[in-house]
């Protein structure tokens, strides 16, 4: 079975992903894009970024991380590479969710095929910046949200 990834993220008009290990706004229902989206899938997250966000609920994890470490939980499942948890996958699931933080981007932009982004029309201050989507990538969709802080959500595909 092949296997497809998306990346899902959210990022200021300045690039701005994150403050250490913070999203530093709170959109009211952006969050419940990624819910939507990410409901019952496997999540591609750094180790960091497990710590900070949880386990959600109804999402299962595939956390990388340098050192070996072991889970009893089916639903959570730790590698020391991106490469051994997308070969470790592929008989669990067909689609994975590239879910952040920003060394994790930076890594898997390359290797998606689909891009769920929302745009925070606002500039942030942060420390960790979302890498400039490749040339590859063409905007399929766009819904401009109004909320406390102005967000579009925008879907981007690779051209093959």
């Amino acid at each position: 079975m092949s296997l497809k990834l998306s990346l899902i993220a959210a990022v200021s008009e300045n690039g701005i992903i994150g403050a250490g290990l913070d999203i530093p706004w709170q959109a009211k229902g952006e969050q419940l894009l990624f819910k939507a989206l990410t409901y019952n899938q496997w999540l591609l997250v750094g180790r960091k970024t497990f710590e900070s966000m949880g386990k959600l609920p109804n999402r299962k994890y595939a956390v990388i991380s340098r050192t070996e470490r072991h889970s009893d939980d089916p639903d959570c499942q730790f590698f020391t590479s991106t490469e051994k948890a997308l070969e470790g996958l592929k008989n669990h699931t067909d689609h994975i969710f590239v879910s952040g933080g920003g060394e994790m981007y930076k890594a898997m932009l390359p290797e998606v095929s689909t891009v769920h982004l929302s745009r925070i029309h606002k500039e942030i201050e942060g420390d960790i910046y979302f890498p400039a989507l490749p040339a590859s990538f063409h905007k399929v969709f766009e819904q401009s949200f109004l909320s406390n802080i102005d967000y579009t959500y925008q879907i981007w595909q690779k051209s093959e």
